[in-house]
């Protein structure tokens, strides 16, 4: 647990203090970057790591990555430029990317599922308290201390659970044949980064009709084609196909990337919502995630306990009907809409995620034996984590497509009362906005509200084919039944 918070704590902290390092380091033009050059190496790293923890054992990998988040995390916190602090984010995300899959494998080999699927709350919960504390430190070093602390906070945090897992975890010896396939490996990893590369660059540093950007594509798909005729003729496959025949897996992955890609991308423009078209403070547009989280992890609760009465198959569906009712509700959020409507449909998210995403990922553990598990368990992250990079680009361009849209017809004090704007994304700046005269202030707020509206709906198309996935393809059956022999239990069980 103490691991999974240090990686959950830097997902929601640095973004709180980001524009006091701008201030204090400058480089504004790698402000995103601090976030991408992170993510870029977890996703990357991810399915890496959770493949060697199954061949060499958990607990050494485990406490590498923690050691090298340490390590990284100083010397994030003590860089002198923009520059340093990106490079040093991106060492930071690889120690990530070891941490979060093997906590959750470990948690998976102590636990019998039954048990597991009855504690797996506790384990949601800490993202919930990540993502409500997360933003409350933050805010308080960079006031009050230095935004340096953000960084220095895991020290204490790390160096704590790797002395426990040094002393009390005992790690079953492994005995897997074969070796690191490292042309899968550097194949799959080529593909990811590409993939997140373009998908951060496009519509950005290059237009998405360019040649930067069919080169881009070109040369991932290239990667993607020569992974799998890689894997397919290997003896030790990085990624043994004949993982997908078994259904609970392959629904799993999928349903996890479709979540990805409509809820997680989505939360990122509800705050804009909030803010840009009901008129909150930002601290209100942020508030409205916490019953988000909140309802997230008192539904995994109940997700766990109907899973062993009913199996997952009822227990996803049941989630992904209850997030197609949430986003039905949010395309019905108008310029009009209150900020008690977006609460409830957040409540309403919240609790269908609990119902489906912890499920998806145990489902994908419990239906592959001990060797398999951290494979599986980093597969379901790495799947989640695509699925949100592909969402928040995709919807971010349905967002600067209508934007630019209303912009051209609304520009010129004469027509609408807005400034002629080239770029859409000034528009968003509470700044610019100062410029609007009241008549164009408010027809930016509508057309606003029309681009998240066409956001909320692409959400929920993607949720209803989540829906259908699980109807058609999740197999029936009790936890015991879908679980291969020796698969279900955990610890000594294994």
């Amino acid at each position: 647990m103490l691991g999974m918070f240090l990686a959950a704590m830097d997902q929601t902290v640095v973004g709180t203090a980001m524009p006091t390092i701008i201030k204090a380091l400058g480089g504004l033009a790698l402000y995103s970057w601090v976030f991408a050059a992170y993510q870029l190496a977890f996703v990357t790293t991810t399915p890496i790591f959770g493949r060697i923890a199954d061949l060499y054992g958990r607990k050494w990998i485990y406490l590498a990555g923690i050691l090298g988040f340490i390590g990284t995390s100083v010397i994030c916190g003590l860089a002198r430029s923009m520059d340093q602090l990106v490079l040093f984010r991106l060492l930071q995300g690889i120690g990530g990317g070891a941490v979060l899959p093997i906590a959750l494998t470990i948690i998976a080999d102590l636990y019998p599922v039954e048990q597991r699927l009855r504690i797996q709350g506790i384990f949601s919960g800490v993202w919930g308290l990540a993502a409500v504390v997360g933003p409350l430190l933050g805010g308080f070093f960079s006031d009050h201390i230095s935004w340096r602390w953000i960084f220095f906070i895991n020290v204490p945090v790390g160096v704590l659970a790797a002395a426990i897992i040094m002393i009390a975890f005992d790690d079953p010896a492994t005995a897997q044949e074969g070796r690191i396939d490292y042309a899968g490996i550097t194949l799959l990893a080529g593909a990811a980064a590409t993939l997140l590369l373009l998908l951060l660059w496009g519509g950005q540093a290059f237009p998405w009709r360019s040649l930067p950007a069919a080169g881009l594509a070109g040369l991932c798909a290239a990667l993607i084609a020569l992974f799998i005729q890689v894997e397919a003729r290997t003896p030790h496959p990085f990624l043994p196909f004949s993982l997908f025949a078994d259904r609970v897996v392959s629904v799993g992955a999928v349903g996890g990337f479709l979540l990805g890609t409509s809820m997680f991308s989505a939360a990122v423009y509800i705050p804009l919502f909030a803010q840009g078209v009901i008129g909150t403070s930002a601290t209100t547009a942020g508030a409205v995630l916490i019953p988000f989280t909140v309802c997230w992890t008192l539904s995994s609760i109940i997700a766990g306990r109907l899973a062993l009465r009913s199996g997952y198959r009822p227990v996803t569906a049941i989630g992904m009907l209850i997030l197609v009712t949430g986003f039905f509700l949010l395309t019905r959020l108008g310029g009009q809409a209150s900020i008690q409507q977006v609460v409830t449909a957040m409540i309403i998210l919240g609790s269908g995620m609990g119902l489906t995403a912890s499920i998806f990922m145990i489902s994908m553990q419990n239906a592959v034996s001990r060797p398999l598990r951290g494979l599986v368990t980093s597969l379901s992250i790495f799947t989640r984590n695509i699925g949100s990079a592909i969402g928040v680009s995709l919807q971010g361009a349905v967002l600067i497509g209508v934007l630019t849209g209303r912009l051209r017809a609304l520009g010129g004090a004469a027509n609408g009362g807005m400034p002629r704007i080239a770029d859409p994304h000034a528009a968003l700046d509470p700044g610019v906005q100062m410029r609007f005269t009241p008549a164009g202030h408010e027809a930016f707020r509508q057309a606003l509200a029309v681009a998240l509206h066409d956001i909320f709906l692409l959400g929920l198309v993607l949720v209803v084919l989540g829906l259908a996935l699980v109807l058609v393809c999740m197999p029936a059956g009790s936890v015991r039944e879908l679980a291969p022999a020796g698969a279900a239990g955990g610890g000594e069980a294994d």
